[in-house]
């Protein structure tokens, strides 16, 4: 089975709640977006319809809640740390749930070698609260985008997307002695595409806006997104399932790079790799991670995983997964046969 992220029939949309009643609460009110924040965890969308609204998180994630009952969620990934916000909704309840993280950079942090020990030791995986069909492949396509401004050049670019989108599917890894990756592999493919000229449905300053039926990943603009933002990854779900997943990858302000020949493990920042650049395959691999179904994991203990929160200039070690990476995606998929 091959998903494509195709729109749901109108058969399947979610009658509209009821209007608001005129005594609604003030957080309520009418205007150009609600602050997660001020919201209660789980909101009554009879007191307050969500769907169509923009809700804002903390250091600019942001998201247009799905009208037709879906779920949605946004991860944005920062030079300092990252931030996730989602609005979860039952349409049998007619209710909403609201999460939001923030993950910050411990002032002070030393920078490390990579050591064998450190990600094919640690098993610390976090789960998110959906996935895609197991068994199924996920297609996707590439958006070329502002890659002028990348810093890469057009082919080095699109190869560095495609490594790192491939290397989260195949769980590549330089913990297995004389192999790529782990055994078993997830019950979930990829399929490359092509390129597409839609944009992934992220807006200027980094929210999830209405999905068009396209996984996009690739090389944007997001001229109004936080400065130190690198990356943003938006999922659409609805009971559980994922339904498409967009990428956008910053260019404005951020130089990328990336190794010609793919590394396995060695010391960071990357030989090489010139002053002020962010490894595009790594931050790549991270993002996908997440459009899998695969949440941030804090701690010193857990940073040499994929899926921790932290990415230093040259610094390639979330290209390859650890074994918590591993584990997580076997978790939600189970075991290729």
């Amino acid at each position: 089975m091959v998903l494509s992220a195709a729109p749901l029939a109108a058969a399947l949309l979610v009658p509209a709640a009821a209007a608001p009643a005129a005594g609604a609460p003030a957080w309520c009110a009418p205007g150009p977006g609600l602050r997660a924040a001020a919201l209660p965890r789980v909101v009554d969308l009879r007191a307050c319809d969500l769907r169509g609204k923009l809700v804002k998180g903390s250091n600019g994630a942001a998201v247009t809640v799905p009208r037709d009952g879906g779920s949605v969620a946004v991860h944005t990934l920062r030079r300092d740390g990252a931030t996730t916000l989602e609005i979860r909704v039952d349409p049998e309840a007619r209710t909403a749930t609201v999460g939001e993280g923030v993950s910050r950079l411990p002032e002070g942090r030393p920078r490390h070698v990579r050591t064998a020990a450190g990600a094919c030791a640690d098993s610390g995986r976090r789960l998110g609260t959906s996935r895609w069909r197991r068994g199924s492949t996920v297609s996707w396509r590439y958006y070329r985008g502002t890659v002028k401004d990348s810093g890469l050049s057009a082919r080095r670019a699109a190869r560095a997307v495609r490594r790192g989108v491939a290397g989260a599917f195949g769980v590549r890894t330089d913990c297995v002695k004389g192999a790529r990756s782990y055994r078993p592999k997830p019950d979930i493919r990829q399929r490359y595409a092509g390129t597409t000229a839609k944009r992934p449905n992220v807006g200027p300053a980094g929210a999830c806006e209405a999905r068009d039926g396209v996984n996009a990943f690739g090389w944007d603009s997001l001229a109004r997104l936080e400065e130190d933002a690198l990356a943003v990854t938006c999922l659409w779900h609805r009971a559980g399932r994922t339904l498409e997943s967009d990428m956008a990858v910053q260019t404005r302000g951020k130089r990328w790079w990336t190794p010609r020949e793919p590394r396995r493990g060695g010391p960071q920042p990357v030989p090489g790799c010139p002053s002020g650049r962010y490894e595009a395959v790594a931050v790549v691999t991270h993002e996908t991670l997440h459009a899998l179904g695969l949440r941030h994991i804090e701690g010193k203990r857990h940073e040499w995983l994929s899926m921790s929160p932290f990415v230093h200039l040259c610094d390639d070690r979330a290209a390859t997964l650890g074994k918590g990476d591993h584990r997580g995606l076997i978790e939600l998929y189970g075991a290729r046969r």
